[in-house]
């Protein structure tokens, strides 16, 4: 039995989304193409799917005015970036001056699911594993989102696995301690080489709008990359970004729909909040 739909809250991010965020002309016209080509996938490769066909009709309605707010809708996903970028630069600019800006990216080693296993439910309980590493490691207040990609390796090394990972912005008075800290909180396996990176923010609004990204891809790892080093080039292990087949495209838009792009926001010590007129990010540090 499929689940009921969440009820629609104005509250929450879904409900800031007005028109003036969406992509207009000539600009809208490569999220609309990928929205038409995924609801066209839907209807002539899943037509015995309820759930399938479900999805497809949200996104063949997403019209101007009536939009479907869909997660695994790319214009409404865009409209959905635009939104989160301006909040949070509104929010980080306010805390210019207390520390380091920096970007943190994170692959955890308990966010790889097998292809078939992604689970709204399953996404929740990470985040809240993650927030609490991330407190452990150091970090206060972290704007950021959830971001996907489907991982493998050319000679099967490890088995195809769907990564659920975050990026995000916050502060930090000393970037190679957090670096450490956070390395200790998320190890190193085997498939997650580097899980941690941590880049000092440089002010760049790519980086805001890359939290919530509306593209996802297969990362197809390899172990005879080259590099090239001062003594020449060395093998080393690297990555060729593809994009997703047919039928990841579909468990990933399901998932993304019943998720939601409010709940592939990972928001530590802050709340987005939306009081109809105007968003905003604000700070939410618990009480001492």
């Amino acid at each position: 039995m499929s689940k009921p739909p969440i009820p629609f809250n104005p509250g929450r991010f879904d409900g800031a989304m007005i028109e003036a965020f969406y992509a207009r002309g000539i600009a809208a016209n490569p999220y609309r193409r990928k929205r038409e080509q995924l609801f066209r996938l839907l209807r002539t490769k899943h037509k015995e799917n309820d759930k399938a066909q479900a999805v497809a009709d949200k996104l063949e309605a997403c019209v101007k005015g009536s939009r479907c707010l869909s997660g695994a809708c790319p214009q409404c996903t865009h409209a959905g970036q635009k939104l989160y970028a301006k909040t949070a630069a509104a929010f980080v600019a306010k805390h210019e001056g207390s520390g380091h800006l920096v970007c943190v990216s994170i692959v955890p080693a308990d966010g790889v699911c097998k292809p078939k296993d992604l689970d709204p439910a399953y996404a929740a309980r990470n985040v809240r594993r993650w927030k609490e590493r991330l407190g452990r490691a150091g970090v206060t207040w972290l704007v950021g989102a959830l971001d996907y990609s489907l991982n493998e390796h050319d000679t099967s090394r490890y088995k195809p696995h769907w990564s659920e990972h975050l990026y995000g912005l916050t502060a930090t008075t000393d970037i190679d301690g957090l670096r450490k800290k956070l390395s200790e909180q998320f190890p190193k396996t085997d498939a997650i080489p580097r899980p941690v990176k941590v880049k000092t923010w440089d002010g760049d609004p790519d980086a805001l709008a890359y939290m919530l990204k509306p593209n996802y891809w297969r990362r197809v790892a390899t172990d005879d990359g080259e590099r090239f080093t001062k003594n020449g080039m060395r093998s080393c292990r690297a990555t060729d970004k593809q994009r997703l087949r047919s039928k990841e495209r579909v468990r990933l838009a399901l998932y993304l729909d019943e998720l939601g792009l409010h709940g592939r926001l990972v928001l530590r010590w802050v709340q987005f909040v939306n009081r109809g007129a105007t968003a905003s990010i604000e700070e939410r540090a618990p009480r001492p």
